[in-house]
């Protein structure tokens, strides 16, 4: 009679002891399975442009009037583009720029100088270099001359090129696009450099406009 009371309770121990490592063991697993997903998510976060697409497109929206172009100083090729653009910039002081939501889904724009005018969609569109995650408008012509050339006088065959291999040209209809208050900066055939800081957008050239509604 001793002998099976005590094989009871020692099968009971047993499935208590097996219980506990088999909690525990599951408890481990389920610390595991949620500390892969926070870092997931958290990653995900990261990475995850469409709050900077979503933020900058809003801003964009508006009217814009040109206000002058500038190139970064460099070669002679880059001196000789320079005082190209500025005496383009004198036929551009009327050129004005709108940003709209078509029917509150389609993004458009149409610009106007003199009797000249273009029309077209636009997106804002993130490039990842790196951890550091780089914002552009992307046009896309509807009518008119293309939108880079309208708003700069610049030919697509003058944009700058370059052999080194830790840089990259951004395309043709790829603009940087930056916000300062109520003035835009838009940055054509720029160039992505790494630097000791990290990946960076320089050179290029640069139209600057102020929103004017």
């Amino acid at each position: 009679m001793k002998e099976r009371t005590v094989l009871r309770l020692t099968v009971v121990l047993f499935g208590l002891v097996l219980a506990g490592c088999t909690s525990s063991k599951y408890q481990k697993m389920q610390s595991e399975r949620d500390r892969l997903r926070a870092a997931h998510e958290d990653a995900r976060r990261k990475t995850d442009s469409r709050p900077i697409e979503n933020d900058l497109t809003h801003k964009l929206l508006g009217t814009w009037q040109f206000v002058d172009i500038e190139v970064a100083a460099g070669d002679l090729s880059e001196e000789v583009a320079a005082i190209r653009y500025e005496r383009n910039e004198t036929t551009r002081q009327g050129l004005t720029v709108e940003f709209f939501m078509d029917q509150n889904v389609y993004r458009r724009y149409r610009g106007k100088n003199g009797d000249e005018a273009v029309t077209g969609t636009f997106k804002i569109e993130t490039r990842s270099y790196g951890d550091m995650m780089i914002p552009y408008l992307r046009v896309f012509r509807d009518t008119g001359e293309r939108f880079p050339e309208f708003i700069s006088g610049a030919s697509p065959t003058e944009r700058e090129t370059t052999d080194n291999i830790s840089k990259r040209v951004v395309p043709w209809n790829w603009l940087g696009i930056l916000f300062a208050e109520d003035t835009l900066y838009l940055t054509l055939s720029s160039v992505i450099e790494m630097t000791p800081n990290g990946w960076a957008q320089y050179r290029g050239i640069r139209c600057t406009f102020k929103r004017v509604q």
